[in-house]
């Protein structure tokens, strides 16, 4: 909803021009473009920028310079290190007046190169060293400054752009067309964004606020708390003395932003600017904050924004940002009406449109059928997940089953969308209606409406839909296929089978139904279908068929007019029993070594034979132990004889002289081998225990825990800082995850609740506590 420069995205076309008399040579620039000659482009370009840098028209001299810089950079190959370079020259010979949008050009080219490379940015560390001036060795905190360092400096001269207004770069900027109720399209009124400090500003917020900032930040960086004054009113929050001690923390130049974009319009007549920001301010802390209030204490915030804006647009935005809240919430009904306030009062404007898409949201029809495959008797009821509705229709159709299943394609009973038209215009054998109990609270409810009687037996598909007559507006239509048999059909798999097995039973009594007929459909690899082996059930109602590993099967069994598909394709199973083995296992006295630490290992013989159920040790084996490099290279090995137990022991010298990395223990016969870590690390020189809590937390109470720290030599770190977050989780017992595997509970996210710094006392002990 910016008003964005035309570099920032790197867009190539021109806009109409405030200055007439160049308007002609844009013209002819975009055509020499047009045509793939950047070079004639470049030509004309030249005399565009010294004449507008003579008269002073520093927006055309921008644009020109920024349509240069990317021409030239497409004739060497399209480096964005070329162009920032390039920039980076301009800049310092640019008129103090282009340099702050200068600025903010080649800190969003910065930003663009880093969103276009992020995989790399993501997967570097922070060297020892400092980076040095090539971008493409820097790791995510050096281009992280660099970006930051060049919006810093486009704001340097604050009072110079708070004195110029906006307008004065519209031949710069895009200008956003007008609805015919004022607001504008694909931007941003003049009133939010009024001087040149504000459109910069803003673009500066925009890098300040991203999430990826994370990933540079400092182990001791400021946190956002949701008890700070971020969520206070304007006076409170500008009154707010941010910390000092982490001044490059991204967090906190957001913050400090905000407050000099609030003093800046603090006095002014036209408060659109500053309630702007002061909501973005709102939104910026829900997203960042921490702390188990910070819902609360959002919607309190939001809530006097309403009161004291009620009668500016902007209220609106905060209406629905307040209402998403307590719709994610499953506060619905508040939501909605929260919603209905802002599209009310003002319509058409981005908060009215934005309340407008949540009712939509909250309003939306929605419908899940779930019923059996096969219906008989007792007969079934169909599952009806609905919400917003108050009635559903259902037909029963009957299908030629047979004409479905050999039909060309991948699935047996998937219909493509010819056929589901062709199915909704078929006469139902069935149809009925169910009244639905209403939905006010606007959630999901679970409703069970029994199947009809009377079905004869065969196969159909049961069509659900919103409205009688299963009209395509407003409406959602579903199928799902059903089969009305009193046969149930049973597959079992064997291993090293070459035949398919099965059962038909009666499914009202269990019984095994002889003489069954069975029919099957065989898959071939370009989807076709064709008619596969046949036969009968004997008196235990079992069959058997001959069958491919390489094919997939449909069945079909009939007996007395009765039928049953099975539910998906059938294949036998070609797999062998495991043959009998023999392996070696290691055991190593550590997974991390320094270069020149000795690694010491164990390992077993064994032989298993899995088919038999027969396991033991390998008494007497001759073993030979090879210790390779990351390379593969071989570094060392040994010779044993495992023990009447099958085992042996032994070490290795990890190497100094080669690359460090993943190293392995391997043997020959029996195979056999683990992997350690060589590497250069740090020795810890102390360890942080916490002791077991001495009673049980209780809701809402303090909880107290108590910690030591002691150096590996036994003596206690006394004045030690200590950093500690609490984070509350949903934890299931065991016992819940096996008793419900059907449905597997979610896991949950996570919530910090309190976070704070500590320091460890002459003893080394510190104490935590908080609330729960």
């Amino acid at each position: 909803m910016h008003r964005t420069t035309i570099f920032l995205l790197l867009v190539t076309s021109a806009v109409s021009l405030h200055a007439v008399d160049r308007a002609g040579n844009w013209e002819q620039i975009n055509l020499e473009m047009s045509k793939g000659r950047p070079k004639s482009a470049i030509k004309l370009l030249e005399p565009l920028i010294e004449k507008s840098l003579a008269a002073k028209d520093y927006p055309e001299a921008v644009k020109g310079i920024g349509f240069r810089i990317k021409l030239e950079g497409d004739i060497e190959g399209r480096k964005a290190e070329e162009r920032i370079a390039r920039l980076h020259t301009e800049i310092e010979q640019a008129p103090n007046a282009m340099k702050p949008v200068l600025e903010t050009l080649l800190g969003h080219w910065y930003w663009h190169y880093f969103q276009q490379n992020r995989w790399r940015f993501m997967q570097r560390t922070k060297t020892a060293e400092a980076p040095g001036d090539d971008i493409q060795t820097w790791d995510l905190a050096r281009i992280f400054a660099e970006i930051d360092t060049h919006f810093s400096a486009a704001l340097a001269a604050a009072e110079t752009l708070q004195a110029i207004p906006v307008k004065a770069w519209d031949g710069l900027l895009h200008k956003p067309g007008y609805t015919k109720y004022g607001d504008a399209i694909n931007g941003v009124l003049d009133s939010y964004r009024p001087t040149l400090y504000d459109f910069l500003a803003h673009q500066a917020l925009d890098f300040y606020r991203t999430g990826e900032q994370a990933g540079a930040k400092a182990q001791d960086a400021f946190e956002l708390t949701s008890d700070s004054p971020v969520f206070d009113g304007p006076k409170a929050f500008l009154a707010w003395q941010l910390p000092t001690t982490d001044k490059t923390a991204n967090t906190v130049k957001a913050l400090r932003l905000m407050q000099d974009l609030m003093r800046f319009h603090e006095q002014g007549e036209d408060i659109s600017a500053l309630i702007d920001v002061d909501l973005a301010r709102l939104v910026y802390a829900h997203n960042t904050a921490v702390g188990s209030e910070k819902a609360d204490r959002y919607k309190a915030a939001l809530e006097h924004f309403v009161t004291e804006n009620a009668d500016h647009r902007i209220s609106a935005r905060a209406l629905a940002a307040w209402g998403q809240v307590l719709y994610d919430e499953g506060e619905r009904v508040a939501a909605h009406t929260l919603a209905s306030r802002g599209n009310t009062l003002f319509p058409h404007t981005p908060g009215g449109n934005q309340c407008y898409n949540l009712l939509q949201q909250i309003e939306s029809k929605s419908s899940q059928i779930q019923a059996e495959r096969v219906w008989n008797a007792p007969l079934p009821t169909i599952s009806v997940t609905y919400r917003n509705l108050t009635e559903v229709h259902f037909r029963a159709v009957r299908y030629d089953w047979e004409s479905l299943v050999t039909r060309k394609g991948w699935g047996w009973e998937n219909l493509d969308l010819q056929q589901q038209r062709e199915l909704l215009k078929k006469k139902p054998v069935a149809a009925w209606t169910a009244v639905l109990p209403a939905t006010d609270d606007y959630h999901d409810r679970q409703h069970l409406v029994p199947v009809p009687e009377g079905l004869e037996p065969g196969f159909y598909f049961l069509i659900s839909s919103h409205t009688p007559g299963l009209e395509q507006l407003d409406n959602v239509a579903s199928h799902t296929p059903f089969w009305v048999s009193d046969l149930a059909l049973i597959l079992r798999e064997q291993r090293r089978s070459d035949q398919l097995h099965g059962f038909v039973l009666d499914a009202r009594h269990g019984r095994p139904v002889q003489g069954a007929r069975i029919r099957t459909w065989v898959r071939g690899n370009h989807g076709e279908k064709r008619p596969g082996p046949r036969t009968q059930t004997d008196a235990k109602g079992l069959f058997h068929l001959p069958a491919s590993p390489r094919q997939s099967y449909m069945i079909l069994a009939s007996h007395e007019g009765q039928q049953l598909a099975a539910l998906q394709d059938s294949r036998v199973n070609s797999w062998s029993a495991p043959s009998p083995r023999t392996q070696t296992l290691f055991f190593t006295d550590r997974s991390l070594y320094r270069p020149g630490q000795e690694i010491r290992y164990k390992g077993l013989c064994i032989h298993f034979d899995q088919e038999g159920d027969t396991y033991s040790t390998l008494s007497n084996q001759s073993v030979t132990v090879q210790f390779r490099d990351v390379n593969g290279k071989e570094i060392a090995k040994q010779e044993h004889t495992a023990n009447d137990y099958g085992s042996f022991s032994g070490s290795f010298t990890a190497p100094a002289d080669r690359l460090a990395g993943r190293m392995v223990l391997r043997t020959g016969n029996p195979r056999g081998q683990t992997s350690v870590n060589v590497e250069e690390y740090k020795r810890p020189k102390f360890k942080v225990t916490l002791d077991a809590p001495t009673q049980a937390a209780r809701l809402n109470d303090t909880v107290s825990l108590t910690g030591h720290a002691k150096a590996y030599t036994g003596a206690a770190v006394d004045g030690a800082k200590v950093r500690y977050r609490v984070v509350r989780e949903v934890r299931y017992p065991d016992w819940w995850r096996w008793c419900s595997w059907w449905w597997p509970p979610s896991p949950g996210n996570s919530q910090e609740i309190a976070h704070g710094i500590a320091e460890s006392a002459t003893d080394g002990s510190f104490a935590i506590s908080f609330s729960a």
